[in-house]
């Protein structure tokens, strides 16, 4: 549809030329038309934009333009000049021009496409062969619909436009500059080089800025690059259009941006700098297009405001001969040349240059021109190179059509006359190479007929002298490898940047600071790659994608966040402080224990030892012995038969202990209270018979311990008391461990009742009260245990606490009932003989009289006592003198 409309348009275009050239009289006496003829063999059209744009219509001109539009034009005519000069290129044929001012305009430019094509029309004139130009793409674009028409092909020195690599609708387009693509990508490169993510742009409303912006935007996204902010300036901007642009971008207030992108002709660049200057605004950092390249009036009175700018514009190198051809125009062109020259374009440029005038001047500080006055040697220079290039393109071109139509034959021949007349150059043009006008290279347009991308990179700055000066401080150039990928380089020397406003760095621009690598990025609603809130993760949780990610149970992550990591199980090791201080205090209490045991054997037949009971003393001893060996096995690493080890031995210890000491207090009572009523034997108070009730006892607790454990299998399970903690321990129920427990309470609140009893008997009876001390010390920090062990929520803590229990209480009952044995017997080094009880020291001495007190205080071996004691009729109510004696015997 597109292109239907534009065929139309341009068949209509084409009527009304035709239609002008009817009408026309004189093709080059057009009046207000300003042209430059140079005569010649074949001719080559010239399009130029020797004055700037009107800053009020589009069919009118503004003020000359120095640099670059008259430079370009000189450019066309010093290459014309070499090329006529050289006896390589087209011997004995003459290259001339017919070259028109544009004046940026594209109603101007498509008028003096219709004057070259009505040229081409007449008879009697030279074959007008190609176009060079124009210079910005929507003339050029202007022109194109008119010369594809009549196949008269063009080469632009500077419209850049990626909508001109469509050969479908622009074939006889030609040009010796890169398409925008390549620009847009060398502006994004820049900004990449520098880190730089977040900036703003403005754009000329033209072909070239909006295009342009357009492909720059795109790149810009893909490479991760964000808008701040997009300001679009309009075709005729006004000083007020230039500010709103301005304060349109940098109102914005998120983010920290500091680059500003300008996609803009030469005069929206020196407009928008303008504005900033008059608005304050220095802050900026400018990063402008080949609109803007090294254009001294770009930057004139504006040079604070521009340093440490950046500019991207066409690869430049010195074209030897140019300056001296330019600043000696006078000498280098023919009379009539100069002074159509002259009489055009020359003066405007030279009082534009020099600030001076021709007239008397209104001011005394106005200098008048001599009229002599040429170019000066130090005028900054266009990149004419790429307008030498085209000229050269167009020889070339013609050389190779005079090589193959007049074959070793110079000048034109009959042949290539008639098809200079019938066809158009732009078959030779597809395939020309030719020599770059500044380096040592070839240059060949590529299928889209035009060539890959080379810019170089201007830094604005003051130097040491104070002079403002661009400098050139790199390149960018696009290459193909092997697989025919468009691919780029960028190489900025950063030492020879500087960034005005005396900064030593390049400056910062982002929209937000990145995040640690613990916190994700929570993207805002505007610009979500480039401006996002950092959020800290969860303890136990990874970053995925930018997602915070829980771990599975019994994992964590690692330092990083970046993996989840298997938990290390956690249990008391030896190597812990707190286990190697239980280890070391049990395996003392360990060897007294075994040590007391074994003095207890060796002092077995001891009346000390016998009357405290030597068969329960042993199964104590076995009980305290399995207390300490139930510590060190809640300090190992749990296992399945560490649990089962555990739950019985951890109970049956406690039941070895207590139950032979229940069966001590209980026959102590017994027979103390039986004595009062009679002096007959108690029932169950030989040491075999309190063995066995022991022993039933601690059944008793194996068949509880050996139900819990089928109902509930000890096994060693892993818990996770938190998320980064994984705990090695064994299955325990709180309510099967506390019925478990039950029995053995019961058992020390029946030893600690008989103990309390027993207290007020006979003062040289002390194991009673041995006893009674041992069971009050065991209560209270039974006491303080429970509580204490079923609040703790650390798995290791419990088994410290565990394993406190059971030292504590084997200490406690090794301390309380067995050691004082051991200290009265080497104390006292009483008689190993056993005391032997006769019938009569137990009923017949006195034994109308014997006391009831002095049978209490009475101690001896009861077992061998009490079986010779038969049973008395009375019991004598008042004590005899004879008693004391019999009390005077007792040992405890």
């Amino acid at each position: 549809m597109k292109f239907g409309s534009n065929i139309l348009i341009t068949t209509l275009l084409v009527y009304v030329v035709l239609w002008q050239i009817h009408l026309s009289n004189n093709v080059l006496g057009i009046p207000g038309i300003q042209q430059l003829k140079m005569d010649g063999d074949i001719i080559l059209g010239g399009l130029f934009p020797v004055h700037r744009k009107s800053k009020v219509t589009e069919n009118a001109c503004g003020e000359i333009d120095p640099q670059p539009g008259f430079q370009y034009l000189v450019a066309m005519l010093f290459a014309l000049q070499q090329i006529n000069n050289s006896t390589r290129l087209l011997p004995n044929i003459t290259l001339g021009a017919e070259i028109y001012d544009t004046c940026r305009s594209q109603t101007i430019g498509a008028d003096r496409a219709k004057d070259i094509i009505k040229y081409t029309l007449l008879d009697n004139t030279q074959p007008l062969v190609g176009v060079i130009g124009p210079f910005t793409s929507d003339v050029s674009i202007a022109v194109a619909n008119l010369l594809r028409v009549f196949e008269i092909p063009q080469i632009s020195y500077g419209s850049s436009s990626a909508e001109l690599s469509n050969k479908e609708l622009y074939g006889n387009f030609f040009r010796t500059v890169p398409p925008d693509t390549f620009q847009a990508q060398a502006l994004v490169d820049v900004i990449r080089h520098y880190g730089w993510t977040y900036v703003y742009t403005i754009n000329s409303n033209d072909n070239y800025g909006k295009k342009g912006m357009k492909l720059f935007h795109k790149i810009a996204r893909k490479a991760g690059i964000c808008i701040a902010k997009a300001a679009s300036l309009p075709s005729l901007p006004t000083e007020t259009n230039y500010k709103s642009a301005l304060q349109t971008v940098t109102r914005h207030k998120l983010g920290n941006s500091h680059v500003i992108v300008l996609y803009t002709s030469q005069a929206d660049s020196a407009g928008l700098l303008r504005a900033a200057k008059e608005s304050g605004i220095n802050d900026l950092t400018w990063l402008g297009s080949s609109g803007w390249s090294n254009r001294v009036d770009v930057t004139e009175g504006k040079e604070e405001i521009a340093s440490g700018s950046l500019t991207v514009g066409h690869h430049e190198g010195i074209v030897n001969g140019f300056l001296d051809f330019l600043t000696n125009l006078d000498r280098n062109l023919g009379g009539t040349m100069i002074g159509n020259l002259r009489n055009t374009w020359f003066e405007e440029a030279l009082k534009s240059v020099l600030k001076c005038t021709t007239a008397s001047p209104r001011s005394p500080s106005v200098r008048v021109c001599k009229s002599n006055a040429s170019i000066p040697r130090d005028i900054e220079l266009a990149p004419i190179r790429v307008v030498v290039n085209a000229v050269y393109a167009m020889a070339q071109a013609l050389s190779d059509m005079q090589r193959e139509l007049c074959p070793e034959q110079t000048g034109i021949c009959e042949r290539m006359k008639n098809t200079l007349k019938a066809t158009s150059l732009i078959s030779y043009l597809k395939n020309v190479t030719f020599s770059d006008a500044a380096f040592i290279s070839s240059v060949k347009f590529n299928e889209n007929q035009e060539i890959d991308g080379d810019y170089s990179i201007m830094n604005f700055q003051q130097r040491k002298h104070g002079e403002w000066k661009y400098v050139h401080v790199g390149y960018w150039r696009s290459l193909r490898n092997s697989s025919e990928e468009k691919i780029s380089e960028l190489n900025i020397n950063d030492s020879l940047v500087s960034w005005g406003n005396a900064r030593k760095r390049p400056p910062r621009s982002y929209c937000s600071e990145p995040c640690s690598l613990k916190q994700i990025q929570k993207h805002k609603t505007v610009n979500p790659k480039c401006c996002w809130d950092c959020k800290h993760c969860g303890s136990n949780e990874v970053i995925v994608n930018n997602t915070c990610r829980a771990c599975n149970v019994g994992y964590k992550p690692d330092a990083s966040l970046a993996r989840c990591l298997k938990l290390d199980l956690s249990f008391p090791e030896w190597t812990d402080p707190m286990s190697a201080s239980l280890g070391v205090g049990t395996g003392v209490w360990v060897f007294v224990a075994i040590g007391t045991f074994v003095f207890y054997v060796i002092n077995r037949n001891h009346n000390v030892i016998k009357a405290a009971g030597k068969e329960l003393s042993f199964i104590i001893f076995i009980g305290i012995i399995l207390c300490f060996v139930s510590s060190l096995i809640s300090l190992a690493k749990p296992t399945d038969i560490v649990c089962i080890l555990r739950r019985y031995i951890g109970s049956t210890c406690f039941t070895m202990c207590y139950a032979p000491l229940l069966m001590k207090t209980n026959r102590i009572y017994r027979i103390f209270t039986h004595a009062r009523h009679s002096a007959a034997r108690p029932s169950l108070i030989k040491p075999m018979s309190q063995v066995l009730i022991s022993m039933g006892l601690v059944a008793v607790q194996l068949i509880i311990t050996t139900v819990w454990t089928l109902s509930d299998p000890p096994k060693a399970i892993v818990e996770y008391p938190s998320l980064e903690k994984a705990s090695l321990v064994c299955t325990v129920s709180i309510v099967s461990l506390a019925v478990n427990m039950c029995y053995n309470l019961l058992l020390m609140f029946l030893c600690t009742v008989f103990a309390f009893k027993t207290r007020s008997f006979p003062r040289n009876f002390n194991e009673a009260k041995h006893i009674g001390i041992t069971m009050y010390i065991t209560c209270s920090f039974w006491i303080i245990f429970m509580p204490t062990y079923f609040n703790i929520k650390t798995s290791a803590w419990k088994d410290y606490m565990y394993c406190s229990l059971f030292v504590l209480a084997g200490s406690v009952n090794l301390v309380g009932l067995l050691l004082p044995k051991v200290a009265i017997i080497i104390l006292t080094k009483a008689s190993t003989e056993t005391v032997h009880v006769s019938d009569e020291s137990y009923g017949e001495r006195n034994e109308s009289n014997m006391a009831y007190s002095s049978r209490l205080n009475k101690v001896v071996d009861l077992d061998s006592a009490l079986s010779k004691v038969k049973a008395q009729a009375s019991i004598a109510n008042q004590p005899e003198a004879g008693s004391s004696k019999s009390t005077d015997s007792i040992r405890n």
